[in-house]
């Protein structure tokens, strides 16, 4: 380290001189013990420092000789090989955590060392998860993280029971505290067990800390809160309104909700909200809810859809404007539209609600037989264009 140093003193003191060029060549007198030594300041600092690197080389030299050869080569290897040793161990810590760039640096500086722990550590590898020995308290922590994570792998097969693979990943986190593949796997376990509560925080902790993307966590995060809403009723708002936040476009997310606010008293919210999501996208099941709502009072939430105009409408509003006709008496207008949207939708699975909606209105009116032929349509998703329009 002193060498070290030495050299990077003296790099600099020749970058000095070499800027200033003045100052090097200023003259340089000394007297002593009746003698007088005239030369330059930088010819005087670079002998100062050749002569500080000859003392350090002579007495490493007379050091190596009185301690012999065997001992320099020892030193020199020896310390080689725990630097090696300590970058494979900071290497396996990053794979087997998942943290920076998975030790991959780390693992290059490691070539040519096999120390005796990673016996222990290959041994492991070869073990089937089911044979895998229990946590130990003076196991080393890399053999912990390692087995812990065979054992807790989605693709282990037999897997392990949901204690032994608690009790490792207890162990895992003891030792690797905030690792997050063990909080991944820890969430894994949770939303086994149904604990939605724990997942929650598992997965609010592990996007906080950015471990995991939003990507990722959103869809799970978002099924954790609709499952503790249904089993928390009283405290469902909260979590269905954070649900919402997360996935607004979300389906489930969107059915829950505006059920809930509807059950609650506050059906204006229910139905604005769903309008909002049949204004972005075309979603039948929406439209279903949102036609129960609307029943009270059709034809004013008809007209509001009547005004707008076919490249303004999509094929979920096309039906429930239909539905909407039908409910406020407008039967003619009704089969118009409802007949226009089962041979023109985009999709088939509007066409065939637009069958099944033909056919029960024609069964209200003991037409049983167009009634059935709208079944079948629905059913088969065809549409034989020889026959006579219903």
């Amino acid at each position: 380290m002193r060498f070290v140093l030495l050299l990077i003193l003296a790099l600099l003191l020749t970058i000095a001189l070499i800027a200033f060029p003045d100052i090097a060549d200023q003259a340089l007198r000394l007297e002593a013990f009746g003698w007088v030594f005239e030369t330059r300041q930088g010819a005087f600092i670079v002998a100062l420092l050749v002569l500080l690197f000859v003392i350090w080389f002579v007495r490493s030299l007379v050091s190596a000789l009185f301690a012999g050869p065997g001992h320099l080569w020892r030193s020199l290897r020896m310390g080689s090989r725990r630097r090696r040793e300590q970058n494979l161990r900071e290497a396996l810590a990053q794979w087997l955590n998942m943290r920076g760039d998975a030790g991959i640096r780390n693992l290059k500086r490691a070539r040519g060392v096999l120390p005796g722990w990673l016996l222990e550590l290959m041994k492991a590898l070869m073990t089937p998860a089911k044979d895998q020995p229990m946590p130990a308290a003076d196991q080393d922590p890399l053999l912990t993280a390692l087995i812990a994570r065979i054992v807790t792998s989605p693709s282990a097969h037999p897997r392990p029971d949901l204690g032994v693979r608690k009790a490792h990943l207890d162990a895992w986190l003891h030792a690797w505290p905030g690792s997050p593949l063990a909080m991944s796997r820890l969430a894994d376990l949770a939303e086994e067990e149904g604990d939605w509560q724990r997942l929650a925080e598992l997965l609010e902790d592990v996007w906080k800390r950015g471990h995991r993307s939003s990507h990722a966590v959103k869809p799970r995060l978002v099924r954790a809160y609709l499952a503790l809403a249904e089993q928390e009723p009283d405290q469902a708002l909260p979590y269905l309104r954070k649900a919402h936040r997360l996935l607004p476009d979300d389906r489930d997310v969107l059915v829950a909700y505006g059920s809930h606010l509807r059950d609650a008293g506050d059906e204006n919210a229910a139905v604005r909200l769903w309008r909002s999501c049949l204004e972005k996208q075309a979603d039948l099941a929406i439209a279903r809810l949102l036609l129960a709502s609307l029943r009270k009072d059709p034809m004013r939430s008809y007209r509001k859809l009547e005004k707008k105009r076919d490249g303004e409408i999509n094929d979920a509003q096309r039906w429930l404007r239909a539905e909407l006709a039908h409910a406020g008496g407008l039967d003619g207008l009704a089969f118009e539209q409802m007949e226009s949207l089962a041979g023109t939708a985009g999709d088939a699975v509007f066409a065939a609600a637009a069958w099944q909606s033909l056919g029960d209105w024609y069964l209200a009116s003991d037409e049983h037989g167009q009634a059935a032929l709208c079944y079948r349509r629905a059913l088969t998703g065809e549409l034989d264009k020889t026959e006579k329009t219903v």
